[in-house]
């Protein structure tokens, strides 16, 4: 698998390549279908969790506005305090934490407040379940940096379309990095792409989405006695990702 080139996305001109979006047109083949990763974990396991989508379910944006429709959701609910702009992140929600609405960074939110954020979070993953034209999966490996885990995530991803030979995209976020690969059926050592086909911001939502999935994944493998009321959200709401790839 190799890097996209690093030039500016313009739509495609001539050629069977004429109905390629131009937020694709950097990629060095047209994309059967995009991967969207988010890794998680602690430091005796590495869990990744990915929304996988067609290249024709992205452009539709239905799972995008499904999830931006998810969003509006919390803005207007009065027992939450989510704004515009923040983002989503699952450990936070899970530690029943939301942004403060009193000056004074000595209260903590009430217990239930911590419930309304913690209900967040499944919420979040049942709206997962019914993305349009996407599919999740998960993958576990143990005693791995980040970098050996996107690595090996890149890997297993890749060896699943080797056997079609089809072009596929993957944006992989860690705690350091957010960077898009291809994925193409070959050997090549995967390396990130300075650019992308989507600017990070427009596909923002599926990386939260993703980042959901990861984190339950990973308390569901990991069983930290804190969270165990998260141990079974996986299988009881994903039953298809909680058969991980084995990194």
């Amino acid at each position: 698998m190799s890097a996209s080139e690093n030039h500016p996305a313009v739509p495609a001109a001539g050629g069977e390549d004429e109905h390629i979006s131009p937020m694709f047109a950097n990629a060095n083949n047209p994309p059967g279908s995009v991967y969207f990763t988010v890794l998680s974990g602690g430091p005796d396991m590495s869990v990744a969790g990915w929304l996988h989508l067609s290249y024709e379910a992205l452009e539709s944006k239905e799972a995008l506005d499904v999830w931006g429709e998810f969003r509006e959701e919390l803005y207007t609910d009065p027992a939450l305090n989510i704004r515009r702009g923040d983002m989503l992140r699952a450990r936070k929600l899970a530690a029943g934490q939301g942004r403060p609405r009193f000056p004074s960074a000595r209260r903590g939110p009430s217990k239930a407040e911590q419930l309304g954020y913690r209900r967040v979070l499944r919420r979040g993953l049942e709206v997962v379940a019914r993305l349009p034209g996407t599919t999740v999966g998960t993958a576990l490996g143990r005693g791995m940096s980040p970098a050996a885990t996107t690595e090996a995530v890149l890997g297993g991803l890749s060896s699943r379309h080797a056997r079609d030979r089809s072009s596929t995209l993957a944006l992989i976020r860690t705690p350091a990095v957010t960077a898009w690969y291809e994925l193409t059926p070959g050997p090549t050592v995967p390396s990130p792409a300075q650019g992308g086909p989507y600017a990070t911001a427009e596909v923002g939502g599926l990386l939260e989405a993703a980042e959901f999935v990861a984190y339950c994944a990973y308390q569901h493998y990991a069983r930290s006695h804190h969270r165990r009321f998260l141990w079974e959200w996986l299988p009881e709401l994903l039953p298809d990702a909680a058969r991980p790839l084995a990194l």
